[in-house]
């Protein structure tokens, strides 16, 4: 998928591609060697640094509590028979990771920018994506990023459309699937 020209276009990209590594086929952050290799894909991390087990651990937490702040920009999830793929707890650890995670404001860059303050590389990774989140709510394209209304998705996608009105990842898919449940109660409440 591509963000297009929205503010910070690599960052949001980023955001939306961190998010979706969980999903129905399987985590991809389900290993030390998995978080060390989507860092080292995606720009984040040196080439000669390796995540550890606690390093793995802190990465779930920013993906799910990113995940939980997505899912706030959409509406409400639908009703459905399949469980909303949100951990309950993950507002709470991402905050606790974000203290541990400081930024400071770098402002000798044009236009000045939050900028990591860890030396260790994969906190200073998890600590850019934090730094790309507070990009993306200054710019106002935050509220474009969303999780999918349908509960047992959860994708993250960005919002193109005109009123910020899209609520699935994909109408034919997910979309398609509440309209269906909907036709159901309907048809059994006759």
């Amino acid at each position: 998928m591509d963000i297009g020209t929205a503010a910070g276009p690599v960052a949001l990209q980023r955001i939306v591609d961190y998010v979706n590594t969980r999903g129905a086929d399987g985590d991809g952050l389900g290993t030390p060697e998995q978080v060390t290799s989507w860092l080292h894909t995606h720009d984040l991390l040196p080439v000669c640094a390796q995540a550890g087990t606690a390093d793995r651990e802190r990465a779930v937490w920013l993906r799910e509590g990113l995940r939980a702040l997505l899912a706030e920009n959409n509406a409400e999830p639908v009703t459905s028979p399949r469980p909303d793929g949100l951990d309950p707890t993950a507002r709470t650890q991402l905050a606790t990771l974000t203290a541990e995670l400081p930024l400071h404001l770098d402002v000798t860059s044009v236009p000045p920018r939050l900028v990591p303050q860890s030396r260790e590389p994969v906190d200073y990774a998890l600590a850019t994506m934090l730094a790309d989140v507070a990009t993306a709510v200054a710019a106002g394209s935050w509220p474009r990023l969303k999780a999918c209304r349908e509960p047992s998705c959860r994708w993250a996608f960005y919002d193109h459309s005109r009123n910020h009105g899209r609520t699935w990842c994909s109408m034919n898919v997910c979309g398609n699937r509440v309209k269906v449940r909907a036709s159901q109660r309907r048809r059994t409440a006759r």
